[in-house]
């Protein structure tokens, strides 16, 4: 027993040593010019995301080291196709790097080609955090709005919410004056726009952002796309009929910004269509997906993504829409299985026999790679888990150990 325990004890100290190796495994070292405070990476491992990148350390004023876990990165993403760029500030696309004349990369930086050791020519704007300060942001809006929301890149653009609902200060014979005040923003890289109503499709006519470096923060927006009036909205309710053997559905749209994170699930009921309630909108654009994932949208007779469904209250309170299939169908039941010889070797997946295309998804439904040929195919190096391999028409699952 005792000659057990101590085996045990060994193991499980292997174990964590393995663990304690293999974390925090991929290292960048990159010099910046100056002057330089913070340095961020963000990336495919991620997502893309401005609100999730990776923090650096600072070695000297133009040396920073940033250490990332590979077990962390989004699914698919490996060092073989990594990709990245650095920022000098964390949240925001305004501080992002640029080439030395000051233009966007002609690229993204792969991990590949330089193993992490980089030299960043200049930025896009220097992130300072001495600079940020509190902003009152003002207003005149148009004599009909009856309230105002403000986003811009002191919240990465997020889609007007309740969160950003400005105070109506009053009522003049040019218009209906709002306020705010932005807390620990960046003045130099502030900008921004306005909206009637919580979503986007209340913003302003206007294209243009406005800058508050240029503009300042008394502006005035002629009209809006659709004035919100809270006393008209109302709750919009969707009765989905889809292909059989459909396992989940979601609703994406304007009233929640298009964000793929907040997408909705439907509920499924017993006679196989989906119900989806979008609640208090006058007006909305919205698209259903059979994951959600951007690569699962809904599709038409030819198999191209159809267009944005429209509906706007009260007309279209209770609605009744038909999905034809989906683009990466997931979840159903009649799919044609592969016959192909299908295997593993060397992290890799080997499809034999292929006649004219593969494709390699993992368990969410992203498209990891594409290959048309005709003979044997072999997939790049994976990581350990369950892909969805459809080659010819046929669709197999994959399980890589």
């Amino acid at each position: 027993m005792k000659r057990l325990f101590t085996l045990m004890i060994a193991l499980l100290s292997m174990l964590i040593a393995w663990q304690s190796a293999r974390a925090a495994n991929v290292v960048f070292n990159v010099t910046v010019p100056t002057p330089t405070y913070q340095v961020w990476i963000v990336g495919n491992f991620q997502g893309w995301n401005p609100a999730a990148m990776v923090q650096g350390v600072k070695v000297d004023d133009t040396h920073f080291t940033v250490t990332l876990d590979d077990a962390t990165f989004a699914s698919g993403v490996t060092l073989a196709n990594l990709e990245y760029k650095y920022s000098s500030g964390n949240g925001s696309w305004a501080y992002i790097e640029k080439t030395a004349q000051g233009e966007e990369l002609p690229a993204n930086r792969k991990y590949s080609d330089s193993n992490g050791t980089d030299v960043v020519a200049s930025w896009a704007s220097v992130y300072n955090p001495s600079n940020l300060q509190d902003v009152n942001i003002e207003v005149l809006t148009p004599l009909t709005t009856i309230e105002c929301y403000i986003t811009g890149t002191f919240n990465n653009w997020a889609s007007p919410s309740a969160a950003t609902k400005m105070t109506k200060a009053e009522t003049t014979t040019e218009g209906v004056i709002f306020k705010t005040t932005l807390k620990a923003v960046d003045p130099a890289t502030l900008e921004f726009k306005f909206a009637s109503g919580p979503a986007w499709d209340y913003e302003q006519s206007q294209a243009a952002n406005f800058k508050y470096s240029t503009d300042g923060g008394t502006v005035v927006v002629s009209s809006f796309k659709l004035i919100f009036d809270p006393s008209k909205t109302g709750d919009i309710h969707i009765t989905a009929t889809v292909p059989a053997g459909t396992d989940s559905v979601w609703i994406q749209g304007s009233f929640i910004g298009w964000d793929m994170t907040k997408a909705v699930k439907g509920t499924k009921n017993a006679d196989g269509t989906f119900s989806f309630t979008v609640p208090l909108v006058i007006s909305i654009e919205y698209r259903l997906y059979n994951r959600p994932d951007w690569s699962h949208p809904e599709v038409d007779e030819t198999g191209a993504e159809r267009p944005n469904r429209k509906a706007v209250y009260p007309d279209d309170a209770n609605i009744s829409i038909t999905v034809v299939n989906w683009k990466i169908p997931m979840g159903i039941s009649q799919i044609k299985e592969a016959t192909n010889l299908i295997y593993t070797r060397n992290s890799s997946i080997v499809v034999e026999g292929v006649t004219s295309r593969v494709d390699i998804f993992d368990v969410t439904g992203r498209l990891l790679q594409s290959g048309k040929k005709a003979g044997t195919f072999i997939s790049k190096s994976l990581k350990s888990g369950i892909y969805v391999v459809k080659v010819d028409g046929g669709t197999k699952k994959v399980t890589l150990k």
